[in-house]
């Protein structure tokens, strides 16, 4: 007997915080990072390639207020459970499934992690390993991969229950939407990205399936694939026959030297399929219908620096590697979405069984034998998965899927989920005008689009919607259009009308980012602070940034001295003031800071900073310490 039951379990978990109100302009790197192919890869395999690619994390915020801070804490469940598996949800995690396991083989079939605890591995920062990660709409890590998002219970032709997980992409204005039951052993995934609007849109999805690493094999049918290695903010796309990567087999994976990517590239007529199996013939595999046509593997690899990112997120000597499975063969890559179009496909995820002594043979001959045998499995085009049977909502996503009209066949999006972030959007269109707000306190949203543009234009016109924050928004509109000169003029407006550190903030980053004036961005950040009545970390980090890397360190120490003392332990604030004593010669007030015992909870992945600054700051006979060890590239 299939069950879903919604529940709440204790976890060891670290809290994401609140969202940075700071709005993105150009602040989050690892939007504009950058590729490069070798001439291995052809004009034909980079068809795609940077297609789709967004410039701003608008209308999301932020969630980097989180910290190391664990403790016990109740987190929403949904349990899919029947006498062979337990399959366990997490919605306030984007729906990530978090655990899968095997009653018959008493066998975890993916990495379990034993903590919740967020660090900066996602689009919009906050991030945690394992478990499988729906990774949709957008290049890295899905905006809702630390948010929760709608759960649902409908039924299947033969009664058994579906849980639907399912959300409102603001920057695609696509619904996607995670259908799941159990069949026996097998976990059944029927996935839908919806467009029902009349422009062109882009689809991005990958399954993010942590599973152990330590004797693993990954096997998948192909015999090319695209290897990513990472740099200093930049990637290199390379092409070689699979799995062989720099004089290693890397289907198994513990033999990486370096973190990096494989994208298998298998062709049109196999069968889609990975999966990781331990040294005992046992894993998990993974299949789908061909529309999921990619398959990937990532690796932390065994350098100092992934093997300590492999700690700082799971607190544990346990290491873990991810297989993939995604709508294009790369990530660097979005699909058109047509008008009026739903993408759907169904995957499987089951235990699989290789005898030891084979699995150890000849790649190729593995993963042909593997193909054979996934070919004899249930056709999953034909998984008993409906996607309009009709569903009873057990929990609330967020609401604006509510503002947007018709914009799903499948899945509801109801009044009761609107909040405070919404209601003043509502407001905007029921009144004509958007309502002034109390200049000491940041926004708590954005809403970005043509329509939302012209509306605050009107609202400029009123007597009523006159004022600071209509044109703080209005600047925020042309910026996401791709105009900052016209969101510096908004924002100047905004200022002259009243006086805010928010559109101060705006133009000390506009002016950075876009106009290369430093003493400008320097003068309105200095502003900002200096007006600010309500603390707060995002501008704080806005300031200590700016200022440093203007070359104005000086300013940014005298102005820390003002700095809330909530803040005062605060790793990345105390980095910038270490890179400020040091670019003044004052080696030994660095020192104080970054040494064995400094940490920075939100370092990002791929950040250089704390290495690079210990090389300078010591010599070669203090090396850097593993803990602090964060390349993943040597």
């Amino acid at each position: 007997m299939n069950e879903l039951i919604f529940t709440t379990l204790m976890m060891d978990a670290a809290p994401v915080g609140e969202v940075n109100p700071m709005p993105d302009l150009k602040n989050v790197s690892y939007i504009h990072a950058t590729f490069q192919t070798t001439d291995r890869v052809s004009a034909e395999d980079r068809k795609y390639f940077g297609v789709g690619a967004i410039d701003t994390l608008l209308p999301y915020l932020s969630q980097d207020n989180y910290n190391r801070d664990r403790r016990p804490t109740p987190m929403k469940a949904a349990i899919l459970e029947n006498d062979r598996l337990r399959a366990v949800f997490l919605p306030e995690l984007g729906g990530r499934l978090w655990s899968l396991y095997d009653k018959t083989l008493q066998r975890e079939l993916l990495y379990q992690n034993e903590i919740v605890q967020p660090c900066n591995l996602g689009l919009r920062n906050a991030w945690v390993a394992g478990g499988v990660e729906w990774n949709s709409g957008i290049k890295g890590h899905s905006p809702f991969t630390c948010a929760p998002v709608f759960v649902a219970r409908s039924e299947s032709q033969s009664g058994d229950p579906i849980l639907s997980l399912y959300e409102y992409d603001r920057i695609r204005k696509t619904v996607f939407g995670i259908n799941a039951r159990l069949d026996g052993g097998s976990l059944l995934i029927r996935t839908t990205v919806e467009n029902l609007r009349d422009e062109e849109s882009f689809a991005y999805w990958w399954s993010n399936i942590a599973v152990p690493e330590r004797g693993v094999r990954v096997l998948t049918d192909a015999q090319d694939m695209f290897t990513c290695l990472y740099g200093d903010n930049k990637y290199t796309i390379d092409k070689v026959p699979a799995p062989i990567f720099d004089g290693e087999d890397l289907s198994y994976p513990e033999r990486a030297k370096r973190a990096g990517d494989l994208f298998y590239v298998v062709p049109d007529e196999k069968p889609k399929w990975i999966a990781a199996v331990e040294e005992d013939g046992v894993g998990l595999l993974q299949y789908s219908t061909p529309e999921l046509k990619g398959r990937k593997l990532f690796f932390w690899g065994q350098g100092q620096g992934g093997r300590n990112w492999n700690r700082f997120l799971t607190e544990s000597d346990r290491p873990y590697v991810e297989i993939q499975a995604g709508l294009l063969r790369t990530q660097m890559e979005h699909c058109p979405l047509p008008a009026h179009t739903t993408l759907s496909w169904t995957e499987c995820y089951t235990a699989i069984q290789i005898d030891p002594a084979e699995l150890g043979g000849d790649w190729r001959t593995v993963c042909e034998k593997t193909s054979e045998y996934v070919r004899s499995l249930p056709d999953l085009a034909k998984a008993d998965l409906p996607l309009n049977a009709p569903k009873t909502i057990l929990s609330m996503g967020s609401g604006w899927g509510a503002l947007e009209g018709e914009i799903s066949n499948y899945y509801t999006f109801p009044a009761e989920a609107v909040t405070d972030e919404e209601k003043e959007w509502i407001a905007l269109e029921e009144k004509g005008y958007l309502e002034e707000k109390n200049p000491a306190l940041p926004p708590v949203s954005y809403r970005i689009g043509k329509e939302i543009r012209e509306a605050l234009e009107r609202s400029t016109e009123t007597e009523a919607g006159r004022h600071w924050y209509t044109y703080l928004h209005l600047g925020i509109q042309h910026y996401a259009e791709g105009n900052p000169e016209a969101a510096r003029d908004a924002w100047l407006t905004s200022l002259a009308l009243t006086p805010t550190p928010w559109a101060h903030r705006n133009l000390a980053t506009c002016y950075r980012n876009d106009f290369n004036d430093n003493d400008r961005a320097a003068e309105h950040i200095l502003a900002a602070v200096a007006c600010m009545t309500v603390p707060c970390r995002g501008l704080w980090v806005d300031a200590a940034s700016l200022l440093v890397n203007c070359g104005k360190p000086e300013q940014w120490i005298e102005l820390r001295k003002s700095l809330p003392t909530q803040w005062e332990a605060d790793g990345r604030l105390n980095f910038y003031t270490a890179l400020a004593y040091f670019r003044m010669g004052d080696l030994d007030g660095a020192r104080g800071i970054v040494n064995e015992d400094f940490t920075m909870t939100d370092i990002k992945e791929g950040e250089l900073s704390i290495s690079a600054l210990w090389n300078q700051l010591y010599d070669a006979d203090r090396p850097l310490p593993a803990r602090l060890d964060f390349r993943m590239h040597e």
